[in-house]
């Protein structure tokens, strides 16, 4: 190797914690959040709720073809977060049903989803055969 140049190398790991999985660089110590990126890929906006583990609901919408980060910001040296509970508004009448998914985070360097690594980023679209009646979420690849 010649003077001068530098080889880095990302070691990726994935750690489970309390159901989720984590993706986590080398470079630890620049990790700061726990994220998942939710993209919204119908042609309506939509409505869910989430709550870090037994705390408050927050319920919000996202535009259509928008996304956004759903992150904690460690506080501690384990860098852990309490569990993500997420739940989306599948019914696309003036009704409302409320379903549960499993959402999992990966450690990131940031808040935002560019800094969302693989395994973080989810698709909300129509779910198929159903007219556009309902929508559903799938992990993105």
């Amino acid at each position: 190797m010649k003077s001068g140049l530098k080889a880095a190398a990302v070691a990726v790991a994935l750690v489970g914690v309390g159901g989720a999985s984590f993706s986590r660089p080398a470079a630890a110590q620049q990790i700061t959040h726990g994220c998942a990126c939710l993209h919204n890929q119908t042609q309506a906006q939509i409505s869910y709720r989430y709550k870090w583990g037994d705390g408050e609901w927050k319920t919000t919408s996202l535009r259509p073809g928008y996304q956004t980060a759903l992150c904690w910001q460690y506080a501690n040296a384990q860098r852990s977060s309490p569990d993500l509970v997420f739940e989306l508004d599948v019914d696309m009448s003036k009704g409302s049903a409320w379903t549960k998914y499993a959402i999992a985070r990966v450690q990131t360097a940031g808040n935002s989803c560019a800094q969302v690594g693989n395994g973080g980023h989810y698709n909300v679209s129509y779910r198929p055969n159903t007219n556009n009646g309902f929508i559903h979420i799938t992990k993105r690849n």
